[in-house]
């Protein structure tokens, strides 16, 4: 809008776009509709906003009197105020819309900041918790026994190192959004706080944790490495051991076998099987480093917490077992030759005997165990017709177990065998054995009790023993005590039982 002028020298105030050229003395005062946004005053263009008229028509109110007052003396003064007071109006008009613009322009920059600090958080808050998954990843202990999963591993984190150029470039963008709020608060000087509502994740958190994880990347690599040089070194002990083990433990088990055939070895004397077995004993005794030596290995393999060997089906504990067997097996078999040699030597048995002895015994002897189980040792004497087939020779059979299995265990060893058949062809001693076989069950007392038949022997032959064997007559025994001496004799005919 054009500003109001004044001209000192004339009585009329110059505003273009108004008509104020009305005679003096016949000016319509102006009026104000409250119902109207416009003030109204007549012979003026009204459609002139009202924010203007709401000062002109002041400055208009006062020409009324100067047009009454022709004779007034300082109409000049009069009109140069009014020309500054139209003045100050233009000016403040001025100011106004340089105010408005401005608080437009800024607000149109907060609005862009605005939209800055929620595009940040948008990418911020996933990014952060990438960074925090990630940490936790690289920090986290890891536990593995083979080089695979340490391969694995590593191939995971080299997954993860490539990402690592991708995620950068976000946090380079985010931190940019974060650098171009500033720029504009800067450029512009808005001097507000401009802390992001959005987001309680700052920029300077942001490439902390940035840092961080840069700093634990290779020192996760470094951590692999070291755990892949480590499964190395416990792939070559493995190796190492199963190599061994793998030797050791089929050798133990073909000595073992070997023991068993010479023990059951026929057509050779009893001296032979003695000589073979000793070479046998002197071989094993000689073998002995060998097992040290994986003992060693063993023992660094459980320094390195190594708890499985893929090479491998043997562990110490199996070498260890199969040792001690072979070591027991070697010293029993010795002593059971040596016993049948006394045997031999006691009894008079000839070799021929021996043999056949052997030959019977190694034929019902199924398993090849080296004893005779109740079922191949009744058939046994059934062939050789120590027994019968009917309830007689049920009793008999249980009248012989007692003696070649006195202990009740169920087996019947060669030896034990031997003495019987010898005992059978002789028929001497019998008694005597039997009475001994008894003692050993009553624990050296000279009466056993029901308890201990039963205890020690299979039901049907303490059953049979209990209704045969007369009542203790000695002094000191408790109730119900037997006397299994008059019973063994009464077995052979040599009481009156």
């Amino acid at each position: 809008m054009a500003g109001s002028t004044i001209n000192p020298s004339s009585t009329k105030m110059t505003c273009p776009g108004v008509n104020l050229s009305i005679p003096s003395g016949k000016m319509a005062r102006p009026t104000f509709n409250p119902s109207s946004t416009k003030i109204i005053c007549p012979g003026v263009n009204s459609s002139i906003p009202s924010v203007y008229w709401t000062t002109s028509c002041v400055v208009t109110k006062l020409l009324p009197v100067l047009y009454s007052e022709l004779d007034y003396h300082d109409v000049a003064a009069v009109n140069q105020r009014c020309q500054s007071i139209c003045d100050l109006w233009d000016q403040l008009g001025t100011l106004t819309q340089k105010r408005r613009e401005a608080l437009e322009r800024t607000e149109k920059l907060l609005e862009t900041i605005d939209q800055l600090f929620l595009e940040f958080a948008k990418r911020v808050a996933p990014f952060n918790n990438w960074m925090e998954g990630a940490m936790e990843d690289l920090q986290e202990m890891f536990m593995v026994h083979t080089i695979e999963e340490v391969q694995s591993l590593i191939g995971a984190h080299e997954h993860f190192k490539a990402t690592l150029p991708e995620a950068d470039g976000e946090r380079q963008a985010i931190v940019g959004i974060h650098n171009e709020v500033l720029k504009i608060s800067q450029s512009y000087g808005i001097k507000a706080n401009i802390n992001n509502p959005y987001s309680g994740i700052t920029t300077e958190e942001l490439l902390a944790k940035w840092d961080k994880v840069k700093m634990l990347v290779p020192q996760r690599d470094g951590s692999l490495q070291e755990e892949l040089a480590r499964q190395h070194g416990n792939e070559r002990l493995r190796r190492q051991f199963a190599a061994q083990a793998n030797l050791i433990g089929p050798w133990i088990q073909t000595r073992v076998e070997e023991i068993g055939r010479c023990a059951l070895e026929m057509g050779v004397t009893l001296e032979d099987q003695m000589t073979n077995l000793k070479q046998i004993e002197h071989v094993i005794v000689g073998y002995k480093p060998n097992v040290d030596k994986l003992e060693g290995k063993h023992q660094l393999i459980q320094e390195s917490l190594v708890f499985d060997n893929k090479h491998t089906s043997y562990t110490m504990e199996h070498i260890h077992v199969g040792w001690e067997l072979l070591l027991t097996t070697i010293a029993r078999t010795i002593n059971e030759i040596k016993t049948q040699i006394l045997t031999r030597d006691a009894k008079g048995i000839s070799l021929q005997q021996m043999h056949e002895f052997r030959s019977s015994f190694n034929h019902f002897d199924r398993e090849t165990a080296g004893k005779l189980r109740p079922g191949e040792f009744k058939a046994c004497l059934l062939r050789a017709g120590q027994v019968c087939s009917d309830k007689q020779g049920e009793v008999e059979f249980a009248r012989i177990m007692l003696l070649v299995d006195p202990s009740a265990t169920g087996l019947v060893s060669f030896q034990s065998f031997i003495d019987f058949m010898s005992r059978e062809t002789a028929d001497t001693d019998t008694a005597d054995q039997v009475v001994a076989s008894f003692r050993i069950l009553a624990s050296d007392k000279p009466y056993i009790l029901l308890e201990e038949l039963r205890r020690e022997l299979p039901a049907d032959q303490a059953e049979y023993c209990i209704m045969r064997m007369p009542p203790y007559p000695g002094s000191g025994a408790p109730p119900g005590a037997l006397d299994y001496t008059a019973f063994s004799t009464a077995l052979y005919g040599e009481s009156d039982l």
